[in-house]
C-alpha cells in the first residue's frame, strides 16, 4: 500500500517516471547517512562516546530514523499537492482535512511517530521504547528538523496524529516496519538528557547533509513504485558511497609531520613563535592557543605547523581559517592555495574553498571551482534555497564551503554556526574534527567578540580545537576567550598571568594553562618614530615633504568621505594622490586594489613608489600587504593604529629616501584643556566612527608619552594602558561619552547574548525565529543597503561592470551605502523602473532589498544618478571610477 506515495515529484527533462516514492527517498537519505559515517568517523565516534553507545548502535539508530526523515510526506494534504499523483489507495481529503492548516510534513512526521512512540505496542519496532518523551523528542528533533530549523511543536494544541493522516497511517505503519527489516533498531537505554542535547547539533547538520545528498536526482534517479526495497536499499547504498566522493566529503589524509620548510615553502629559519609551534607538546583532547605577536612577526605560519601536527597526529580532519573582511579571506585564500595540499598526503587532492558573500568575484576560486556538479532535488515543500546546482558541490553555497578540508572564509560565516538561522548546524557539521584558526582576534567589536566566544566554546564542547592570532589582544579580550573556552570543556579557573609580548597560550581539557615568552623577529624590531600633527593641514605639509624626497606615503583617515576630501585637497597642491576606500562597486575595488599591489606591494619598484601618495580608508589596514616609506593616519584606537604602522617600512631590504620609520598621527592634543568635543572638534567624521572618545583620548595619551615607540617591548603597555579598565583616568569632559560608549559595548553583548544559541540547550525550537541565513545579522552595524549599478543599453538597463555571467557582472557593479544618507530613497527615477525592473528578473531572492542605480554619463568623466522614495523625494548621486559613490 506505502507504495505508490510519492516522495519526489520533480523529475529532469526527459525522465520517464513521474515521482520517487516517499519510501526510497527515505532509504536515499538513510544510505546518505551511511555513507557519511563511513567518509567521516570522526563526528560519529564524538557523538557516540557522549551518548555512552558504540558507534555501530549510534549508526543503527541514526540510519533507522533517517529512514522515516520524511514520515510527514504520507500525510494527505501532503499528497495532494500534486492531485495527479494523488494514491489511489487511501480516500481523497474531505473539506475538513483540506481545511486544516498544513503544518508541512516534518511537523506531521514528528507527531505520527511520537503519537507511535507513546503506545508502545509490543508488535511494533523496539525504537526508543522506554524513553521518557522529552528524551524521544531530543533525539527526534535533529531528524524531523532535517530543513535547516528545529520543528515547533505545541503538543497541548496540535491535532492528533490519526486526524492528520487518516488510512495514511496504515501506510506509514507499512513502511515503518520495512524501514524495521531493513534496518532494525536496537532497544537502547536513553543517554543523559545533557548528552542527547550535547549530540544534537551535530545530528542535525548531519541529517539534513543526508538529506541534501540524498534529494540529488543526478545521484539517485527516480525508480518505480513496484522495485523491491531490500534490492533497492543495497543499490541506494552504493549510490550513496560514490555521491559522497563525488561531492568532495571524504576528507583527504593528512600528511605525515613535515619540517617547517617543507609545509611552509619558506626558506628562512622558523621565526620564535614558529620554532614554538613546532616543539611544544600538544596535550590530548581540544586545546585552545592564543599567539600574540607583532604585524609580520610570522604568525599564520604557526598556526599552520600547529595545524598539520594536529592532523598529522589524525586528532583533526582539516581546518577553517576565519578572517574579519572578505579582503582578508581573500589574501588568505591565495597563501592557502599553495600550502594546503602539503598538509595532506601527496596525490590526497584536499578541498580548499573560499567562504563569504562574494567569492565568486575571486578570480583563483572561480577558476578552481568551474566543475559543475550534481543538481540537487528540492522537496515540493521546501524554499527554494533547500539545495542548489553548484560548481563543485562544496564551493556552491558557503554553507557547504565548511565541509571542505580546508576552508578560508570571513568571521561571519563561522558564526552563523551558532545563531538560529536555516542550515547553521551544517556549519556545525563542518567545523565537526577541525582545528578552527581565528586570525586578527583584536578586530572585532563587542558583538561579534562576543559571537566569537560562543563559537570557540560551541567548537570546544564537540571536541574541537581553536587557535587565535593576534597582534593586539587587550588582556580583558583574551580573559574572556578563555573563560568561555575552560567553561565549555569543563575544567576549573584558568586564568592567564603573563604580560610579555610576543606571548604563546595554550590551554588544555586537564585544566593547564601553559604561557611561552617569544622572541619577535629580529628585523622587526625597531622604533618609530612618533609624531603628532594638530590638524589636516599639518598632515598635508609632512605628506609634501616626504614627497618631494622622493618617499611614498600613505594617510589612512577614518571615513570614506575624509579620504575624498584629503585626495582633493592634496590634489590642489600638485600631489597626484590616488584613492582606496570601500564605497567603489566591487569590480573598480578590486582593480584599485590591485593598482595598489602593484605600486607599494613587496614586489614594487623604486620607479613604482617614488613620490606616491595614497589616501585610503581602513581597507588597507589588514591583509594588504603594503610598504611605505611614511604613514600619517588619523587618530584612531590603538589597536588600529599600531595595525596602521604594521605598513611603514614593512620590508627591510628596501633602501628608503628618508631617515627612519616615522608615524605621524593627526590628533587633537592630550596634554592641553579637553572640552567635551575635544575629538568632535578635530576630526568631526572619525568622531561619529569611534564614538569611544574615552578609548581615543587615552590612545593619544598613550602615544604622546611614547614619541619613540620601541617593538614589541612597548606593544603590550600601550594596549593595556588604553584598554585595561581603570576610574578616574581620563578627562572628566569626556566621561560622559566614555559611559555612554561602556553602555552600548555593555548592551552589544547582551543583544548577542539573546541572539545566540545555548549548547547545553540542544536543538530544538526555543523561540528563536530560525531566519534564513542572508536575513539574520552576524555584526551589529550601521544599517547599510547594497547598491547595483547599472547604465543604459538602449531601453536596457545593463551591469555597470562587464563579465559573460550576468550574475558575477551583477555582482561586481555593487557597492554599499549607509541608509543614513540614502533616507529611505531606494526607487529609481519613474522613467526607468520598467527597465529596472526587467533588470531584476533574474536576481535572486536574497537580493530582494538591493538597490538599483541606473546612472547616465555626464562630465568630467562622472556619471549621475537619482533615487527616490515613493512620496518623491530625490537624491542625486554621482559614481566614478577615481572617487566612487557621492551623494
Amino acid at each position: 500500500m506505502h507504495a505508490s506515495f510519492w516522495g519526489k515529484a520533480r523529475p529532469r527533462p526527459g525522465e520517464i517516471l513521474s515521482f520517487h516514492p516517499a519510501w526510497a527517498h527515505g532509504l536515499d537519505v538513510a544510505a546518505a547517512g551511511r555513507a557519511l559515517i563511513l567518509a567521516r568517523p570522526r563526528p560519529f565516534r564524538e557523538v557516540a562516546s557522549r551518548v555512552g553507545w558504540t558507534v555501530h548502535e549510534l549508526e543503527a539508530v541514526w540510519l533507522h530514523l533517517l529512514a522515516l526523515h520524511d514520515l510527514g510526506k504520507f500525510s494527505p494534504l501532503f499528497q495532494w499537492r500534486v492531485p495527479e499523483l494523488y494514491p489511489p489507495s487511501i480516500p481523497k481529503p474531505d473539506h475538513r482535512i483540506l481545511g486544516t492548516p498544513d503544518p508541512g510534513h516534518p511537523k506531521a512526521g514528528l507527531l505520527l511517530l511520537s503519537e507511535w512512540l507513546g503506545e508502545e505496542r509490543t508488535a511494533w519496532p523496539a525504537l526508543l521504547r522506554g524513553w521518557s518523551p522529552k528524551a524521544q523528542h531530543a533525539l527526534l528533533q535533529p531528524i524531523f528538523g532535517h530543513h535547516g530549523r528545529p520543528v515547533p511543536r505545541d503538543i497541548e494544541r496540535d491535532e492528533p496524529a490519526a486526524y492528520l493522516f487518516g488510512a495514511a497511517a496504515q501506510a506509514a505503519l507499512g513502511f515503518w516496519n520495512q524501514v524495521e527489516d531493513i534496518l532494525p533498531a536496537p532497544d537502547l537505554a536513553p543517554p543523559r538528557p545533557s548528552a542527547l542535547a550535547a549530540v544534537s547539533w551535530v545530528l542535525a547538520g548531519m541529517s539534513a547533509l543526508a538529506d541534501w545528498i540524498g534529494s540529488s536526482q543526478s545521484w539517485f534517479p527516480y525508480v518505480s513504485a513496484e522495485t523491491e526495497t531490500a534490492a533497492y536499499w543495497a543499490k541506494a547504498c552504493r549510490q550513496a558511497e560514490a555521491a559522497v566522493r563525488e561531492a568532495g566529503l571524504v576528507p583527504a589524509e593528512a600528511a605525515v609531520r613535515a619540517s617547517f620548510a617543507t609545509l611552509t615553502g619558506l626558506s628562512h629559519r622558523p621565526t620564535a613563535a614558529q620554532d614554538w609551534a613546532d616543539t611544544v607538546a600538544l596535550p590530548k583532547g581540544p586545546i585552545l592557543v592564543l599567539i600574540e605577536d607583532v604585524t609580520g612577526g610570522g604568525k599564520t605560519e604557526a598556526a599552520l605547523v600547529l595545524a598539520h601536527r594536529i592532523l598529522a597526529s589524525r586528532h583533526a580532519d582539516g581546518l577553517y581559517f576565519a578572517l574579519p573582511t572578505m579582503a582578508t579571506a581573500n589574501a588568505m585564500f591565495d597563501r592557502m592555495s599553495a600550502i594546503a595540499p602539503r598538509l595532506f598526503r601527496d596525490g590526497a587532492g584536499p578541498s580548499l574553498t573560499l567562504a563569504h558573500g562574494r567569492a565568486e568575484l575571486h578570480a583563483g576560486f572561480r577558476a578552481a571551482a568551474s566543475g559543475f556538479g550534481p543538481e540537487a532535488d528540492r522537496d515540493s515543500d521546501d524554499d527554494p534555497d533547500g539545495a542548489t546546482a553548484a560548481p563543485a558541490w562544496l564551493a556552491g553555497e558557503t554553507r557547504k564551503a565548511l565541509l571542505a578540508d580546508v576552508g578560508v572564509g570571513t568571521i561571519d560565516q563561522a558564526v552563523l554556526a551558532v545563531l538560529p538561522n536555516r542550515y547553521g548546524t551544517i556549519r556545525l557539521a563542518g567545523l565537526a574534527g577541525k582545528v578552527l584558526i581565528v586570525d586578527e582576534a583584536h578586530s572585532y567589536d563587542s558583538y561579534v567578540g562576543k559571537e566569537l566566544e560562543r563559537l570557540i566554546a560551541f567548537h570546544a564542547a564537540g571536541g574541537g580545537s581553536t587557535i587565535v592570532l593576534s597582534a593586539t589582544l587587550p588582556g580583558e579580550t583574551k580573559g574572556r576567550i578563555i573563560e568561555a573556552w575552560r567553561k565549555a570543556v569543563g575544567t576549573p579557573a584558568i586564568r592567564p598571568s603573563a604580560d610579555a609580548y610576543p606571548l604563546a597560550t595554550l590551554a588544555s581539557a586537564t585544566g593547564e594553562l601553559t604561557e611561552s615568552r617569544l622572541a619577535a623577529r629580529a628585523d622587526l624590531c625597531r622604533t618609530l618614530a612618533i609624531t603628532r600633527a594638530p590638524d589636516t593641514g599639518a598632515a598635508m605639509a609632512r605628506i609634501g615633504a616626504a614627497v618631494e624626497a622622493g618617499a611614498c606615503v600613505a594617510w589612512i583617515r577614518n571615513s570614506v568621505d575624509d579620504v575624498i576630501e584629503g585626495a582633493a585637497a592634496l590634489r590642489t597642491t600638485g600631489l597626484a594622490a590616488g584613492l582606496f576606500h570601500a564605497r567603489f562597486a566591487m569590480g573598480d575595488r578590486l582593480a584599485i586594489e590591485g593598482r595598489v599591489l602593484r605600486t607599494f606591494g613587496r614586489n614594487s619598484s623604486v620607479e613604482d613608489r617614488r613620490g606616491q601618495v595614497l589616501v585610503a580608508s581602513q581597507v588597507i589596514e589588514q591583509s594588504l600587504d603594503l610598504d611605505f616609506d611614511l604613514v600619517v593616519t588619523d587618530l584612531a584606537p590603538i589597536d588600529s593604529i599600531l595595525q596602521r604602522a604594521g605598513r611603514l617600512w614593512r620590508h627591510t631590504h628596501r633602501a628608503r629616501p628618508i631617515v627612519g620609520p616615522e608615524l605621524v598621527v593627526v590628533s587633537p592634543d592630550p596634554a592641553g584643556p579637553v572640552a567635551a568635543d575635544w575629538m568632535r572638534a578635530a576630526l568631526p567624521r572619525a568622531s561619529f566612527v569611534y564614538q569611544d572618545h574615552g578609548i581615543l583620548w587615552r590612545t593619544a595619551r598613550a602615544l604622546s608619552g611614547r614619541p619613540r615607540f620601541r617593538v614589541p617591548e612597548d606593544v603590550r603597555p600601550a594596549i593595556e594602558a588604553v584598554y585595561a579598565q581603570a576610574d578616574g583616568d581620563i578627562p572628566t569632559t569626556l566621561e560622559r561619552i566614555r559611559n555612554e560608549a561602556l553602555g552600548r559595548s555593555g548592551a552589544e553583548r547582551s543583544i548577542a547574548d539573546q541572539n545566540l544559541l545555548v549548547f547545553a540547550d540542544g536543538y530544538r525550537p526555543d523561540g528563536h525565529g530560525w531566519q534564513e541565513e542572508g536575513r539574520i545579522a552576524t555584526r551589529l552595524a550601521e544599517e547599510s543597503r547594497r547598491i547595483r549599478l547599472a547604465r543604459p543599453a538602449g531601453e536596457r538597463l545593463v551591469p555597470w561592470c562587464s563579465h559573460p555571467d550576468p550574475r558575477i557582472a551583477w555582482a561586481l557593479s555593487e557597492a554599499t551605502a549607509y541608509e543614513r544618507k540614502l533616507r529611505g530613497r531606494h526607487l529609481p527615477e519613474p522613467r526607468w523602473r520598467k527597465a529596472a525592473a526587467a533588470a531584476r528578473d533574474d536576481w535572486g531572492r536574497f537580493d530582494e532589498d538591493v538597490i538599483l542605480l541606473p546612472l547616465e554619463e555626464g562630465q568630467d568623466r562622472m556619471w549621475r544618478g537619482v533615487l527616490s522614495d515613493e512620496a518623491g523625494s530625490l537624491l542625486s548621486i554621482t559614481y566614478g571610477t577615481g572617487l566612487g559613490l557621492l551623494f
